[in-house]
């Protein structure tokens, strides 16, 4: 780890100056290690595994360094990781692509946090009949690779509206090469300006009722698939124009009919008719369910809403760094999962295979001091190590086959935390 990064993620000017028990680098990848067990725990196996047990430091020595990286670290190693992944994958052939392109979604979740002074200062408070004194949650925002599961951008944040994670963060991590798929909160003529400005592709699932009027209009006529022009409205006039945005943009409307035998409306950029058929949008909106997937595996394998710290850098360095975990893990199991899929085919077997996530996940936190921090032993040699483990656990890749997200009543949560199985102790 070169002294620019040090210099620019440590949260003080004198922090990390002196060669100590605890240097930067120890405390970011032991945030990242096993934070589900106890901090004295985790620092014994953490020492362990580097041969140094006569210098074990504190719990509490720990906590105190922690305090001095900023969560920043674990979110720009994340996104510096994704493009490393676009630019030396692709060659090998392992960055999967639609007709040529990259299928990115952006979607968030309410994200549970510990009720402090300081995080009912910096999140949100709410409040129900049956709690007058609120809980403290916070809205998590991604933009994700569906084809690759890899997260390529996330924010932590109040709760506020979705397209202001769009605005202030995911924008500037948007390609050409890329469609970007929406849910229906995301129907906002500003974010489809934007994407035209840009000259990026999108798709974004239509509300209904209460949408714009040439949706409402086309929704009514017996048309299936049209281009229309689309005007700013009254409200967004401003935003718009400090944006810079076009306030008229041509676009497409297409019905498609779901698989419950609802109609839906798609709203997309991408009008050549030839290249983009009907058919071809319904598909590529069902692959929005990719996010949707990663999101039950952070919050139900990965249970990033357990935190190993109640005060705010803590927390962000958990949220940040159990996404730089997934992203890492996504990454480094491309080689394998794909010669698994090949073997399948091979086999002509009912279905292709691929790695089981938690076995997988598991693996990565058992060898990250050795992919990290090990000097003596190549990264390609803890990769192979890795690699051995990831095929020892498969999962058929069933097609069609979804899993419904299901809210949760605090007291299943609780139980769930309690008693379902975990990947880590």
């Amino acid at each position: 780890m070169n002294t620019n990064t040090i210099t620019t993620f440590r949260a003080g000017d004198t922090d990390f100056t002196r060669t100590r028990k605890l240097p930067f680098w120890r405390v970011a990848v032991l945030i990242l290690k096993g934070w589900k067990t106890s901090f004295q725990n985790r620092i014994n196996k953490f020492f362990d595994d580097l041969g140094l047990l006569e210098n074990i430091p504190t719990a509490s020595a720990f906590c105190q360094a922690r305090e001095k990286i900023k969560p920043e670290f674990f979110k720009v190693l994340n996104e510096n990781v994704a493009r490393f992944f676009y630019d030396n994958y692709e060659k090998e052939g392992f960055v999967k692509k639609w007709k040529g392109r990259l299928l990115w979604a952006v979607d968030g979740s309410r994200i549970n946090i510990s009720d402090t002074a300081e995080t009912r200062e910096k999140y949100s408070i709410q409040v129900n009949q049956y709690n007058e004194e609120g809980v403290v949650q916070a809205l998590a925002s991604f933009l994700c690779d569906v084809l690759n599961e890899i997260s390529i951008n996330s924010s932590l944040d109040e709760l506020k509206s979705e397209k202001s994670f769009i605005f202030d963060e995911h924008i500037r991590h948007y390609r050409r090469d890329a469609i970007v798929i929406y849910d229906r909160l995301y129907a906002d003529y500003s974010i489809a300006a934007s994407h035209i400005k840009a000259g990026i592709d999108f798709v974004i699932r239509c509300p209904m009722s209460n949408t714009f009027k040439k949706v409402e209009k086309f929704i009514k006529s017996d048309l299936i698939d049209e281009v229309v022009n689309l005007k700013t409205t009254k409200k967004q006039k401003k935003f718009v124009k400090e944006r810079e945005l076009p306030e008229e943009i041509k676009l497409r409307l297409v019905k498609v009919e779901l698989e419950n035998g609802e109609i839906e409306v798609l709203m997309t950029s991408l009008k050549d008719k030839k290249k983009y058929k009907a058919e071809d949008l319904k598909w590529l909106y069902n692959k929005r369910w990719g996010i949707e997937t990663y999101l039950d595996r952070l919050k139900n394998q990965l249970e990033v809403e357990r935190f190993s710290s109640e005060k705010l850098i803590g927390i962000e360095q958990d949220f940040y760094g159990i996404v730089l975990l997934s992203t890492l893990e996504s990454v480094i199991s491309k080689e394998d999962e794909k010669e698994m899929i090949e073997e399948s085919r091979e086999k002509q077997l009912k279905y292709e295979y691929k790695i089981n996530k938690s076995i997988s996940y598991s693996a990565l936190v058992d060898h990250i001091v050795d992919l990290l921090l090990d000097l003596n032993k190549p990264p390609e040699e803890v990769v192979e190590d890795m690699g051995k483990l990831f095929r020892t656990g498969r999962t058929p890749m069933r097609p069609g086959r979804r899993f419904e997200r299901k809210e949760l009543t605090g007291s299943q949560k609780l139980r769930f935390h309690k008693y379902v199985k975990r990947i880590w102790a």
